[in-house]
């Protein structure tokens, strides 16, 4: 069956609500409703920011925006941020690289079914050979890659293909080389490889350098007002779509108020229509069957679509990866505990930059960030604190 079909399928089974429609663009400044317009209970929400900001705590919170129904009814930094203050992404670029790749698609630039040896001829071998462009997007195209080496992070191919000599010039060609370890489609394997492979598929299609470098102002950026970006761009010029961008909070959260509009913004359709149902609420195929490795197991037990996590039960797990979130939230997530949730069912964004440690003492616990919010706000999405009745209805 040809790729396509699966947006069909897709279209054809989901019950999910339109995208709600704003009342107002923000395309050059957002506008404020106070706290109260999210129905909080203060004093609960005061255990929330209490926790966000927690002093003499390994994690540092750096921005905190609550973005409801398109308005910021909570926003608040610390440690030298404000607004206007450009904060690094991290793998928060991996889903930034999502939508420019599904505008890449409506534009008819690129297609779900092309083989990424049409691009990369270095691919175009035994193994290799029958990589398409979607396996590279649902972090499934085979390649060996340890995004975090189970033995040492200096050992992680995350480093080396940016910084070794040689890997760093041309970072999408280099990773196009590696050997292959699956066949492709059959095992996730979270990695800054693939975002930056499909970000040297786009330079490749678009054949034009000087269009290719501004493709994500024009295409995106600009239209959106997202004035403080920068996107790094490796020694080729390939833009590094795994970690390389830098932005404001309030800029990075148009992205997450574009994917809640289904692509739209102000009247203009940006991406597929189907592109953030494809993305977003369906589980990237590979994960059903993953090979648990040592130094990879979380990585593998969370659910994820394309460039962005889900909050989707898998069959191997006994819940939800956020069980205090609704089943529909999904996040982009980024090292040092960058978290942007977005959630339809809710109209709302929840954006937390920081500088967390690496170890899960030193981290914001994402799931208790959002058990406080929803706390506050009377909300229960954890199922297994419910009775259920017959026929699987919760109480």
């Amino acid at each position: 069956m040809k790729y396509w079909a699966f947006f069909i399928l897709i279209l054809l089974q989901s019950n999910v609500k339109a995208a709600p429609m704003q009342d107002y663009w923000p395309t050059s400044s957002w506008k404020k409703k106070p706290l109260e317009a999210l129905g909080v209970d203060k004093q609960k929400f005061k255990l929330l920011t209490d926790y966000i900001w927690a002093k003499n705590v390994k994690y540092k919170t750096d921005a905190f925006l609550i973005i409801k129904d398109g308005y910021i009814v909570y926003e608040a930094y610390d440690r030298g941020h404000h607004p206007d203050k450009k904060h690094m992404f991290w793998s928060f670029s991996k889903s930034l690289t999502n939508i420019l790749m599904g505008i890449a698609i409506k534009k008819d630039i690129v297609k779900l079914d092309d083989y990424v040896h049409q691009y990369y001829p270095e691919t175009n071998r035994k193994k290799a050979k029958n990589i398409k462009l979607h396996h590279v997007l649902n972090m499934a195209s085979g390649f060996r890659f340890y995004e975090e080496h189970p033995l040492n992070i200096i050992l992680s191919d995350s480093i080396y293909v940016y910084y070794s000599e040689g890997n760093r010039i041309d970072v999408a060609s280099s990773i196009a080389k590696r050997k292959m370890k699956h066949k492709p489609g059959t095992q996730f394997n979270y990695g800054t490889h693939e975002p930056i492979l499909a970000m040297g598929i786009l330079k490749k299609a678009i054949k034009n350098k000087e269009i290719y470098n501004s493709f994500p102002w024009t295409e995106l950026f600009d239209k959106l007002g997202m004035k403080s970006i920068h996107f790094e761009q490796d020694l080729s010029g390939t833009f590094l779509g795994g970690s390389g961008g830098w932005g404001t909070a309030r800029d990075y959260a148009k992205l997450g108020l574009l994917m809640l509009n289904n692509g739209n913004w102000n009247g203009e359709q940006l991406l597929p229509k189907d592109w953030v149902k494809w993305s977003t609420q369906r589980i990237s195929p590979a994960l059903y069957k993953p090979k648990r490795e040592r130094g990879q197991r979380r990585l593998n037990i969370e659910s994820y679509g394309s460039y962005w996590w889900l909050n989707k039960k898998l069959p191997m797990n006994k819940h939800r990866p956020y069980p205090h979130a609704p089943e529909d939230i999904y996040q982009a997530m980024g090292f040092r505990g960058q978290t942007m949730g977005v959630i339809p069912s809710l109209n709302m964004i929840i954006l937390r930059m920081g500088s967390d440690g690496r170890k899960p003492k030193e981290k914001v616990k994402r799931d208790k960030m959002y058990k406080l919010l929803f706390d506050a706000m009377g909300l229960d999405f954890n199922p297994s604190k419910h009775k259920r009745k017959k026929g699987g209805v919760f109480l």
